[in-house]
């Protein structure tokens, strides 16, 4: 997930939802794994809003390892692009099936202020192109 040289720090949330944290990018990005529900929302919501509390330009959640995503989980979504609409954007990386299906139903995949990355290689790029909001 990332080079020697950069550290993750690992945070403990219910065990069905694992994360760490990096900032490689240069924004936080933030791998989640398991399952995004009702229950690990909240714990999910406090490492966002203390990873995000020097308001960086974007923020990436790794959704490549996510299981299961249910309202609890599009609600902490909607949440983030509203936070991130004015000063940047909240993209994703890799979401499984199943949770990009959720993501496209409910319109989140067309909002304004969402990106879908296959990669984190494409959301890097995202990041150093000019007019990312990095």
């Amino acid at each position: 997930m990332s080079g020697p040289d950069v550290p993750l720090r690992r945070r403990p949330l219910p065990q069905h939802l694992d994360s760490q944290v990096s900032y490689r990018l240069g924004v936080p990005l933030i791998y989640l794994k398991g399952e995004l529900d009702h229950d690990s929302a909240n714990y999910a919501r406090e490492l966002i809003k203390e990873e995000t509390a020097g308001n960086p330009a974007a923020l990436v959640l790794d959704l490549s390892e996510l299981s299961y995503m249910d309202s609890g989980g599009l609600s902490l979504m909607f949440e983030l692009v509203s936070q991130f609409k004015d000063r940047g954007w909240l993209g994703v990386v890799a979401p499984r099936a199943g949770v990009l299906r959720l993501l496209e139903i409910t319109g989140l995949s067309e909002r304004q202020g969402f990106r879908i990355f296959p990669d984190v290689q494409s959301a890097s790029m995202a990041l150093s192109s000019p007019g990312s909001g990095k």
